[in-house]
């Protein structure tokens, strides 16, 4: 029994953390309506700018290329005081920063362009923290008093008590000023109705500007008491939101005390989930503990989704803009031709890059299709890919299954998964759907991409080469690498599953899509079949995303866990939304000109190593699309842009089809015309 009290008291450590992350995301949801995914990585930035002036005197600035340290100290470090005031002003300045510049012009955007603009944020963050400090874990020394307590013969750490003691005050001091003082009702009102509250002389803006100082101080706070504990990097500090989350879910964004609590039990439940693992052998030995949050984050929003989320302030309710093929077979044919063409005139790596380009836009097409058309914020669509790729090797390899039947089998084995994945969405929708893909997201690293039976571990698992009849589709025989025969294997199929979207998106389930996406509640009373709707729009995402798994599976020749992690997913929304999420050709630019293994990346890295900075520049540009043009670069509403070029470049080769075709489709009935307004339907975007 000792053991499980000391393993109790161990996880206070974390869930210390957890709760103080979640505190902080309360506050911004409170005065912004933000659910900020980059808090962890505000966290991870101070938490270095502390370890860097504790340890050489120099103040860490988010730069790269340009001095990003400046000498304010002495060589050998800055006091800890010291560093810790210094790093908390810092957080304070960031905070009100990235307020001011991203969240305040979004406060009446849709939530997929929050969503988008603060992974941006947390992708921007994250790769500068690589590019200046690396990727390897720095331990910290202790900031809090280390020595050791013993209570009834368990001996622990002091510094757990000294942060559970800091955390309930913390706690406890937000819950009397939001309930009790006249900023925290301030707060509430600014956030219920902005324009109700100005007409009694309250700036919601500037309340929400200091809520989200205070937010940044907590996160910043956090990043620094927690880096003694567990070391420090750029990744696992990121995705230490993932757990906050989930408390943030538990109080309804709402509750101090709920936020937490929670926090607390799921550090404590993570410590005591690791103490059995070292006693049952029949439980999964990886990946448990780190799953435990996508338990709690599914729980929290299935139980309370009506009530979690929910604000009185009016919100744009308008879409990314949706693309209308209008010749999907003749921009197939062409894109075919060049496409072969681009293949054979390519060698060595930049043909490989442009297969793998190919392999992106394939993956990317499932994000067309369930978040441009169906409006389901996924971030777990590498996952799917994963599923594909890594079922793909133990069909031809296990099940003896050739192509083209295992490449089939491998997209329809990713389905399963995208409809339970799905499950939530039959209640939730926006943000928390968002919050929802990304805790399974994690939970799919954890628990299924980390054994080695299923994915091969450090090693990788094999992939056999595509066969048929006989003929060696390989990427690779003998000498000969990489193959011209199998970039036209990976173009004919992946421009199969853009005539398939294309179809899709002029079908009547893409009407029901569209439909859906526009009003839920009004597609309910025009005979839609919501939930259906939302199923069928996950399972053909995840078929697809499994397909896009699978050629890369094919391509690379052994699979890794590593490529589908949860921050692929999230780089791979960057760039298509960027792009353009509502178009085929926005996947497809997003392949070619931004994928960190596409041509586009692989020839400017050759030229000025810009591949390092692949992650940095998709999370400016994430962050820039989604304050100036949230429809994407391919957008055609400007009248701008490489959308409207291509398609008068197209228009050369079959103009009198173009002008043949009608302005728009007939709609069914009032509310698919409004899911595909009539802006939407006039306009003729490639395909």
């Amino acid at each position: 029994m000792s053991s499980f009290i000391l393993f109790a008291l161990l996880g206070l450590g974390s869930g210390v953390t957890y709760a103080l992350f979640g505190l902080g995301l309360v506050l911004k949801y409170r005065a912004a309506g933000v659910v900020d995914f980059a808090h962890g990585a505000i966290a991870m930035f101070i938490a270095y700018v502390f370890l860097e002036l504790r340890q050489s005197g120099k103040l860490e600035l988010p730069l790269i290329f340009l001095p990003h340290a400046i000498t304010v100290g002495p060589a050998a470090g800055v006091d800890t005081a010291i560093a810790m005031t210094v790093s908390l002003a810092y957080a304070a300045v960031l905070g009100l920063v990235l307020y001011v510049v991203i969240y305040r012009p979004l406060r009446n955007a849709t939530p997929l362009t929050k969503v988008s603009a603060s992974i941006g944020i947390m992708l921007s963050l994250e790769a500068i923290a690589v590019i200046n400090f690396g990727s390897q874990a720095k331990s910290v020394l202790p900031v809090l008093p280390a020595s050791s307590l013993s209570v009834g013969g368990v001996t622990f750490p002091e510094d757990r008590i000294i942060l559970s003691v800091l955390m309930v005050a913390i706690a406890v001091a937000l819950a009397v000023t939001f309930k009790r003082t006249r900023f925290g009702l301030s707060t509430t009102a600014g956030a219920e109705n902005e324009a109700g509250a100005a007409l009694s002389g309250i700036s919601a803006s500037k309340i929400a500007a200091a809520n989200w100082v205070i937010a940044s101080l907590l996160a910043g706070l956090g990043g620094i008491l927690i880096a003694p504990i567990s070391n420090l990097d750029p990744t696992s500090y990121t995705l230490f939101v993932v757990p906050a989350l989930g408390c943030a879910l538990v109080g309804r964004f709402r509750s101090f005390w709920l936020t937490a609590g929670t926090g607390m039990l799921i550090g404590i439940g993570q410590s005591e989930l690791t103490k059995l693992l070292s006693i049952f052998s029949w439980l999964p030995q990886q990946g448990l503990p780190q799953a435990l949050p996508f338990v709690v984050i599914t729980g929290a929003i299935s139980l309370s989704a009506k009530s979690v989320l929910a604000r009185s302030e009016a919100t744009e309710a308008r879409n990314p803009s949706v693309g209308l093929p209008r010749s999907p077979y003749l921009t197939g044919a062409a894109c075919l031709v060049i496409g072969t063409i681009t293949i054979l005139v390519l060698h060595g790596s930049l043909r490989n890059a442009f297969i793998a380009s190919l392999t992106v836009a394939c993956i990317g097409f499932s994000l067309v299709v369930l978040t441009g058309y169906a409006g389901q914020v996924s971030l777990a669509q590498m996952s799917f890919a994963g599923i594909g790729g890594f079922m793909l090797g133990h069909i031809s390899s296990g099940w003896g299954i050739g192509f083209p039947f295992s490449l089939i089998l491998a997209g329809l084995c990713a389905i399963p998964v995208g409809l339970i994945i799905g499950l939530p969405a039959l209640r939730l929708r926006g943000i928390s759907l968002a919050v929802v893909t990304l805790g399974a997201a994690v939970a799919a690293d954890s628990l299924l991409f980390n054994v080695a039976s299923f994915s091969g571990g450090v090693a990788g698992l094999p992939i056999p080469p595509p066969s048929f009849l006989g003929i060696n589709l390989g990427i690779a025989l003998g000498k000969s690498y990489p193959r011209a025969i199998f970039g036209i294997l990976v173009l004919v199929i992946v421009i199969a599953i853009g005539l398939l979207v294309a179809r899709l998106r002029r079908s009547g389930t893409g009407r029901m899509l569209l439909a859906v996406r526009s009003n839920e509640r009004a597609a309910a009373a025009m005979g839609i079949n919501v939930a259906q709707a939302k199923l069928i729009a996950f399972a053909l995402a995840a078929f697809i995303a499994g397909i896009g798994g699978a050629l890369t599976g094919y391509q690379q020749g052994t699979l890794t866990p590593a490529g589908f992690s949860s921050f692929t997913s999230l780089g791979l929304l960057a760039i298509v939304f960027v792009a353009g999420i509502g178009r085929i050709s926005g996947a497809v630019f997003a392949g070619i000109m931004m994928a960190a293994s596409g041509l586009t990346v692989t020839v400017l890295s050759s030229l000025i190593n810009i591949g390092e900075y692949q992650t940095l520049i998709a999370g400016i540009l994430l962050a820039i699309t989604a304050l100036t043009s949230p429809d994407g670069v391919m957008s055609t509403e400007s009248g701008k842009g490489p959308a409207v070029a291509f398609e008068r470049l197209l228009a050369i080769g079959h103009r009198t089809l173009i002008r043949g075709a009608p302005s728009a489709p007939r709609l069914a009935s009032p509310i698919i015309a409004d899911a595909a307004t009539t802006e939407e339907m006039a306009e003729s975007p490639s395909a």
